[in-house]
């Protein structure tokens, strides 16, 4: 069994394994942070540590907790919520490294960008701020001013520099690599009418690109070029956005707690088929991390939990 551990609210981003949507997969359950925290006992299975950028600090502090019981039990654990790195902290490491060839800045303290064109983004959830690429340093102290006027709060908020390039005119391409335990695998590709790509934009893909994608995946020859990046974030679960850029990968984000999409309802057969590759991989990956469902282990209280209150909503509130 693999327990995916998320914050409440944000369950639908595994819900297709837990619902075994595709062949293969392993038995996998979800659980919120607030149900673990007060459990006292728990399943013996793989437990994987998700959406830690949307934890609060005390919740990480328990969170990190309640890895090292697992882990001293003898449990297969994948993010150590102690070490897995947020998004600033990741990027400004990439760069510093050279592997991205880009910078990121904390909004609320006042920064001057190394180049432009810039743009504001969060940097813990996965909204867009404002999607507009500002030129130099007196469009960007207007933006962030007139953000905290609207009361905005800037202290999670980043400045990154722009670095993109399109695919074809109009066109921009976005790569899902999953790492799950040592094992990478392209996921999916998505292809955007903007060069801040999420879901892709329908009808725009042509043939020729989703054959690209069909042999991206097949091949599965990008996923090594991020492997440093997950090294580096100490993440063993999640999902990379990446692209090419003047011919080598750049990793945008990771993300723990990705939502993977249904295969079937595509708009081209193609597509089925190479989402129908990537996730029977993705079965296989799973299966090599599985826990046999054996047994519960007990749960002690954390010091962490004292002074907490549960409210009927199962909520935990600190006083």
């Amino acid at each position: 069994m693999i327990v995916f551990l998320t914050t409440r609210g944000h369950e639908f981003g595994v819900k297709t394994l837990v619902d075994r949507a595709f062949p293969g997969l392993p038995e996998c359950r979800s659980m919120t942070y607030e149900d673990f925290f007060l459990a006292e006992k728990t399943p013996q299975a793989t437990y994987i540590f998700t959406d830690i950028d949307r934890l609060a600090p005390w919740e990480t502090r328990i969170a990190a907790e309640r890895y090292r019981t697992l882990k001293a039990a003898g449990m297969r654990c994948l993010n150590n919520p102690a070490r897995v790195m947020g998004r600033r902290e990741l990027l400004r490491k990439l760069y510093r490294r050279k592997f991205n060839p880009f910078n990121v800045y904390p909004a609320d303290l006042r920064p001057r960008p190394q180049r432009f064109p810039v743009f504001v983004r969060s940097e813990t959830e996965h909204r867009r701020v404002e999607l507009v690429l500002l030129q130099d340093q007196a469009a960007l102290d207007s933006q962030l001013l007139a953000l905290r006027r609207k009361g905005t709060p800037l202290r999670d908020l980043l400045v990154v520099e722009f670095t993109a390039e399109p695919i074809a005119p109009g066109a921009w391409r976005r790569v899902g690599t999953f790492r799950i335990g040592d094992n990478l695998s392209v996921d999916s590709i998505a292809v955007q009418d903007h060069w801040r790509v999420s879901d892709g934009t329908r009808g725009l893909a042509t043939d020729e690109m989703f054959q690209a994608e069909y042999d991206a995946l097949a091949s599965n020859a990008l996923a090594e070029a991020v492997r440093p990046a997950f090294d580096v974030a100490e993440i063993e679960y999640g999902r990379a956005d990446h692209a090419t850029y003047q011919g080598r990968e750049i990793v945008f984000e990771i993300n723990t707690n990705p939502t993977i999409g249904a295969i079937e309802g595509q708009r081209k057969p193609i597509r089925e088929e190479s989402l129908r590759l990537s996730r029977g991989r993705m079965a296989e990956h799973l299966h090599a991390i599985d826990t046999a469902a054996t047994g519960t282990l007990d749960l002690s209280p954390s010091p962490e939990m004292k002074g907490l209150e549960v409210v009927e909503t199962r909520t935990i509130v600190r006083p």
